[in-house]
């Protein structure tokens, strides 16, 4: 839930207003039903309950009635709620939901350099301590009796993926150091289509309620 709520607060932040297809469509493009396991047409249903919480302001385009029709901003909640997401899931490393990271960089350029770069930095302690903890871990599963087999070889493909996040991680970690990507205070290093609403260049005000 937290994936698909950060996923639909940040898109909602790009293209704000935008209707509900719009939004949709723009995430298929990136696949978000393959990696982050949201069905398409459950969008419209997670921007009707972001809007229900206040995080998104609904908005009758010309008093039409069609959902179709509606379109969505974030209030001052939702662009709290779209930092907050993100920066927890930039700062915790959680090997059973690598989708959380892969929404995170879809947003990764609403952040300062200095910030993204101090996390990653964090990240990379979390997978190191992981990585010296696992061959302890590993033991005591074999240790034990009452452990099913399949349980060894379900850690361990955990531990690959602690190993690889953790090379990417360093790798990724010196590109940005390097100058790589553009972040938030910095001239855009693309040209987005000019349907779309981008923050480059400022951290934007909060909106208003």
């Amino acid at each position: 839930m937290s994936t698909t709520r950060l996923l639909l607060l940040g898109i909602v932040r790009i293209f704000q207003p935008a209707y509900g297809y719009q939004l949709r469509r723009e995430l298929m493009t990136w696949n978000v039903q393959a990696w982050a396991n949201i069905n398409p047409g459950s969008i419209y249903t997670g921007l009707r309950t972001l809007a229900k919480h206040g995080y998104l302001l609904e908005v009758a385009e010309d008093g039409a009635r069609r959902p179709g029709r509606t379109t969505y901003k974030l209030t001052a909640d939702g662009e709290t709620e779209y930092f907050s997401l993100l920066r927890a899931m930039l700062w915790t490393v959680d090997g059973f939901h690598p989708d959380k990271m892969q929404a995170t960089l879809s947003f990764l350029w609403s952040l300062r350099r200095d910030e993204v770069i101090a996390a990653l930095d964090a990240r990379i302690s979390q997978l190191e301590a992981l990585l010296k903890a696992e061959p302890f871990s590993e033991r005591q599963i074999i240790e034990d009796p009452a452990t099913p087999d399949h349980v060894l070889e379900m850690f361990r493909i955990t531990s690959a993926r602690d190993a690889g996040e953790l090379r990417w991680t360093r790798e990724f970690a010196d590109r940005i150091r390097d100058g790589a990507y553009a972040f938030a205070g910095e001239p855009a290093d693309w040209a987005p289509h000019p349907s779309m609403i981008t923050h480059w260049g400022e951290i934007p005000n909060p909106p208003s309620p």
